[in-house]
């Protein structure tokens, strides 16, 4: 372990981003390109602020992000030090995921509800009795666990079934070709999002609402179990977006997208 308040050299340039940012980004660019490795202790908080000519509450804040990323963790009584980051920890993954791009997240997500409860609602109503008893017995499947790459895999093929079960239900070709072309993007929303420790049991359970909804021919209360599916997913996504500095993004109220 090192003290690395030695050779490092920061600086605020003028701009548009908030100055927690900037500090954020500098500081972890410092970590990824191993001018910072693991087990260094940063400087103190004020030295930080010193160094950047900021005031301390930018480096809190900046200092937060970074432990959300799982690049910093904070001993106490001893300061900040730079953390080895777990290669594929879901919690790690995901807020670095949200923090990309979450306009576009947000957009694909809006889309996405869009679809899939109109498709939730059709299927209710379009449904033979063979395609509701599938999506009922997809439905009861209990999801694999994600502990390791492979079942990772089986997990999102899980998911996918039942979802597109209900796409094939519906008798649409207009939205399931629109699906067809968000189709991997999708994809990735399942390899990030269903791995998350409570995902899988959260999903099961909706899932039996969704096809109880669509197996007793209720129209509006398939689409509102969809949407409601979704839009859970929605809100996780964009409020760690924005906990972690998600600039102008506006995430649309609830009763716009259910």
């Amino acid at each position: 372990m090192s003290d690395a308040s030695q050779n490092l050299a920061f600086a605020i340039p003028l701009g548009r981003e908030r100055v927690s940012d900037v500090i954020a980004a500098q500081l972890e660019q410092a970590i990824r390109a191993n001018e910072l490795e693991p087990g260094d202790r940063l400087p103190s908080e004020q030295n930080l602020a010193s160094e950047f000519g900021v005031g301390r509450t930018s480096v809190r804040e900046a200092l937060q992000k970074l432990r959300a990323l799982g690049l910093v963790e904070t001993r106490k009584g001893l300061g900040n030090f730079v953390k080895n980051s777990q290669a594929g920890d879901p919690l790690t993954e995901f807020v670095n995921w949200t923090a990309g791009d979450p306009a576009s997240i947000a957009q694909l997500l809006e889309v996405r509800v869009a679809l899939e409860a109109l498709a939730a609602a059709l299927a209710a109503t379009r449904a033979t009795d063979g395609e509701r008893a599938e999506i009922q017995r997809l439905a009861s499947a209990p999801p694999p666990s994600a502990t390791d790459p492979a079942s990772v895999d089986a997990l999102v093929a899980w998911d996918t079934k039942f979802h597109m079960a209900i796409l094939t239900a519906c008798r649409n070709q207009v939205v399931s070709r629109l699906h067809e072309v968000l189709i991997a993007e999708l994809t990735d929303f399942r390899r990030r999002t269903l791995t998350l420790p409570w995902a899988g049991s959260r999903s099961a359970q909706d899932h039996a609402a969704i096809a109880e909804a669509i197996s007793r021919g209720d129209v509006a209360g398939a689409r509102v179990a969809m949407a409601n599916h979704l839009v859970t997913l929605y809100f996780e996504i964009l409020n760690t977006a924005l906990s972690d500095g998600g600039g102008d993004l506006t995430p649309a109220p609830r009763e716009a997208l259910v």
